[in-house]
């Protein structure tokens, strides 16, 4: 297939398939006789390796190491031992980022609470520091999101 129609099959630009070649990710299986590339299967295969490698934060030079440790060892131990260092890795960062976001759901289940007791509220002014010091919702201020209670402290007069 001409890089067009990879490009498309793989969700990219020409460009960036183009740029992968650059780097040595992946190169065309030939060109046709106008001096076209020519890709097989097995470079959209690739671009897809490529593609759940970036969806992991690996770089495109961590991805071209990867690539280059399992041509130069013919994917022998040392091509193992790297990708279970990189995969493990990741693994971390992505468990630290599944609880990052699980705190940041619990503050947004929190503030969603609070917000829907202010759609009730008799207050004129809501959000505020004063008005709000005795609301049921907000008694207890450690149940408070930290950013959120920012939106409760009063408006200082100058920005810096």
């Amino acid at each position: 297939m001409q890089i067009g129609t990879l490009a498309k099959k793989a969700g990219l630009s020409v460009r960036a398939i183009r740029y992968y070649e650059e780097l040595g990710l992946i190169n065309p299986a030939g060109h046709s006789s106008g001096g076209f590339r020519l890709y097989g299967e097995d470079s959209l295969r690739r671009l897809e390796v490529i593609a759940f490698l970036k969806g992991l934060d690996l770089t495109l030079e961590e991805i071209k190491q990867i690539f280059d440790a399992k041509r130069g060892s013919g994917g022998g131990r040392r091509a193992v031992v790297q990708l279970q260092e990189v995969f493990a890795g990741r693994v971390k960062l992505i468990e630290s980022k599944l609880e990052f976001l699980h705190k940041m759901k619990s503050d947004m289940v929190r503030v969603l609470e609070i917000l829907q007791s202010c759609r009730s509220c008799e207050h004129r002014v809501l959000l505020d520091s004063d008005d709000c010091s005795q609301c049921s919702s907000l008694r207890r201020k450690e149940d408070i999101p930290e950013l959120f209670n920012i939106l409760l402290q009063k408006s200082s007069s100058g920005a810096t």
